[in-house]
């Protein structure tokens, strides 16, 4: 081997983490090649020998993703190039993730629970796919390829081992549980607001009384809104609440909901984004 890649190699495996360092921009701005999805997954990974101990959390942060902002500028990406205005997540919010948090971990570093060093070290949007087989069997499979286009890049892996392997389920349970959760969502007056407004622009304050109309008055302070920005215009790109611990059937969404999602960034008004 050449000097110069045995001394890339050796930086490379040193520092697992060096090419992650998404605190230091918008993270809003990243792309899933970086492993550019929201905050919630921008922490630095632990050290070799694993992350955190399963089931020592406090709550969660379900995080939805508008796919068609996501994949603004990102047509290279499969489930990217691969859209089409009757897919699911072209007219309803899809999956990013369902995170175990601490309440006290502002920096969301809680994952890898008893994930090895070698699978962390796959842990890029380029490796995921490469990242070991977790075992899906084919209905979820097939529930969550719906639920969350990302599969087509292997996210349900990333997913899985950085925050499922904390949450205390197995694979199957975990995913199942995320995806019931992106269909309550759908089915509901918000997820009929955003079906029935793709391509338009919005107020803010509608869509959240949308989500009062079936989670309860007040319960909009409790969302949080973020948007990116494309050709001038703001879109809606993800969408976050934060859950209780233990996670409760998602008809029972409404009672899970806690305050402290985040803030979001979104303006007053913004573009529900259709498929281009």
């Amino acid at each position: 081997m050449k000097m110069s890649a045995a001394l890339a190699l050796l930086a490379a495996l040193a520092f697992p983490a060096a090419a992650l360092d998404w605190n230091a921009a918008d993270p809003l701005a990243q792309t899933r090649a970086q492993l550019g999805r929201p905050a919630a997954d921008a922490a630095a990974r632990p050290g070799p020998g694993g992350g955190g101990v399963a089931g020592q959390f406090d709550s969660y942060v379900f995080s939805l993703e508008w796919t068609a902002a996501f994949c603004e500028g990102k047509s290279s990406l499969p489930e990217c190039s691969s859209m089409t205005s009757g897919r699911f997540d072209a007219n309803n919010l899809a999956l990013h993730g369902l995170w175990p948090d601490k309440n006290s971990d502002a920096s969301h570093s809680y994952g890898y629970c008893g994930v090895d060093a070698r699978t962390q070290s796959l842990d890029r949007g380029a490796t995921w796919c490469q990242m070991p087989d977790i075992g899906l069997s084919g209905a979820t499979l097939s529930r969550l390829t719906t639920a969350m286009p990302g599969t087509a890049s292997c996210l349900q892996n990333h997913e899985w081992y950085k925050h499922g392997s904390c949450s205390g389920f197995g694979p199957d349970d975990y995913f199942n549980r995320a995806a019931a959760l992106v269909e309550r969502v759908s089915a509901s007056s918000f997820g009929r607001f955003l079906a029935a407004h793709v391509g338009q622009t919005v107020a803010a304050a509608d869509l959240l009384a949308s989500f009062e109309a079936d989670f309860g008055a007040g319960s909009g302070k409790n969302v949080s809104l973020s948007c990116t920005d494309a050709r001038g215009t703001s879109l809606l790109l993800d969408v976050r609440l934060k859950l209780s611990n233990p996670l409760r059937p998602a008809s029972e969404l409404a009672s899970m909901l806690l305050p402290g999602a985040g803030a979001g960034n979104c303006p007053a008004r913004f573009l529900i984004d259709p498929v281009r």
